[in-house]
């Protein structure tokens, strides 16, 4: 496939994938709703990305800012709420 189209934020790939612009791999979650409604179509089923994870790296520090740790409390917790709503594939 020869690249026609550069984009740098995954709203704006969601976006121009919905208006037609081409085929995109994006996260479940963000594509669950879409293709339940059949506005996008899952066309490699088998296929899948390898295992990765979500990282939050900060710098160390004696005294960690109460904003970053109630972050990273909330990025674990919406991981693990997620972690079941994995997009049925046919």
């Amino acid at each position: 496939m020869k690249q026609t189209l550069t984009i740098n934020t995954t709203p704006a790939v969601l976006a121009a994938t919905l208006a037609g612009a081409g085929v995109t791999v994006l996260p479940d979650f963000l594509v669950m709703e879409e293709i339940k409604a059949g506005r996008l179509t899952h066309i490699l089923p088998a296929w899948t990305l390898p295992a990765g994870g979500i990282h939050a790296v900060y710098p160390a520090a004696r005294f960690r800012p109460p904003k970053v740790t109630a972050f990273v409390a909330l990025l674990m917790e919406e991981h693990k709420r997620m972690a079941p709503t994995r997009v049925k594939r046919p």
